[in-house]
Formats: structure tokens, sequence, C-alpha cells
């Protein structure tokens, strides 16, 4: 997993606008989720937050279960110290644990749920895809819910350019600067491991989840609920 990204000081700071911007519908997705977890899980929830850095969707999660706790895995360091200071500022500190690392360092709970927002697309599917998710099952009480988050497209087809067109007019509608739509299209194009959304269905079973089901879309975003 590249996680340069989220090292350079300035994209850690624009992150805050930046899905805002370029993921439709960002802040009902968290909603949809919670929602979701507020169906399988108790209300005193310990959850498995992969790809927590920045602590957007951690907050959202917390302010929608009061009750529930979170674990939280990321390998960028300046990504959880804004996570941390998130969660702080709203008083829900004391509900969280952070671990700068990847899924295998997370503790073997189980745990009641995992989410993975907008993160499986920095996996490249040489192995490395499939074993994340195998260890967020390895982690997960039985019958227990996984949500995902993950932008899929394939960049083989000709309708790929057309597809990262509309994610560039989508963000300069939503107000981001033409310059960084078009830097941002550039970078999903060439650094992102995009992969047709079938492909991501077939991984979820290959890990070991059942009962797949798409909960969210955002364009070339696509959201499942899942069960270890």
């Amino acid at each position: 997993m590249n996680t340069q990204f989220f090292d350079d000081p300035e994209k850690v700071a624009a992150y805050e606008q930046g899905p805002r911007w370029f993921i439709p519908a960002y802040e009902a997705s968290h909603d949809m989720a919670a929602v979701l977890l507020h169906e399988f899980v108790p209300p005193t929830a310990e959850i498995l937050v992969v790809g927590a850095g920045g602590g957007i969707e951690l907050a959202a999660l917390a302010k929608a279960g009061p009750g529930w706790r979170f674990t939280g895995i990321d390998p960028a360091k300046p990504m959880l110290a804004m996570a941390e200071g998130r969660l702080a500022a709203m008083g829900a500190a004391d509900r969280l644990t952070l671990i700068q690392g990847f899924v295998a360092d997370a503790p073997a709970g189980p745990f009641d749920a995992a989410t993975c927002f907008l993160t499986l697309h920095f996996v490249a599917d040489d192995g490395s895809r499939l074993a994340l998710l195998e260890d967020v099952r390895r982690r997960l009480k039985p019958g227990a819910p996984f949500l995902l988050i993950n932008g899929c497209l394939d960049k083989t087809s000709p309708r790929f350019g057309r597809d990262m067109a509309r994610y560039s007019a989508f963000a300069r509608f939503k107000g981001a600067p033409a310059e960084m739509a078009s830097m941002a299209a550039a970078t999903v194009a060439e650094q992102i491991h995009l992969l047709p959304p079938a492909r991501d269905e077939a991984l979820l079973a290959e890990a070991g989840f059942h009962s797949v089901e798409p909960f969210y879309r955002g364009l070339w975003v696509h959201g499942w609920l899942a069960h270890a």
C-alpha cells in the first residue's frame, strides 16, 4: 500500500474538504453506514475502522452511536493525529484507540463490525487486497457486518476517460478549483488501484464474506454491506 499521499502535509491539510468535493453524497454515505450498523450491532459495539486517518467517518459514527467504541488503523501518522484531534474535540477520545499500521497490526478482536471507507483502492490486486480483506474477516465475530466503500472503475474500458471527466466535472460543480480537479483526475488514473466493482465483490467472497449487497453508489464510488 502506497502511503506517500497521506504523508504529504499539504495533501493532509486538504483532506478536510477534498472528499466533499470529489465524493458524491459523502456525508450521506456515513449516515447510511450508521443506519446499517444500528441494524446489526449492539449499543456497546466494538468497531474496527480501517483507514481511520482524518477521522471524518469516525466522528460521524461516534456521534451516531454514543456507546460504540472504535479501534482505528491507519499507516499515516499525520492522518491519525487529525483523527485523534477530531474525536477529542467532540468528547469521544475515551472511546477511541488508534494504531499506526495495517489491519495485520490490529488486535484479534473479535469485533462486532468493521468499516473500510475510501481506502481499499490504495491497495494493489496482487494478493495484498485479498490479504487485507481476509485480515478484516478474521477479526470479526461470525455474521458481523463489514461496510466497504471503494472507488471502482475498469481502466481498460473505453468508458474510462468519460468516467474521469465526470469525476472532474462533479468536483468543479461542488466548488473545487479547476486545476485541483484536473490534477486529482490524473492522480486517480495513474496512481490509484481501480478495479471493476465485480472484482471487489469477488474478492469479498474469496475472503470469506457472504450476503454481499450494495448500499451506496456515487458515480464511480461503490458501497457494500457484507457479513463475516
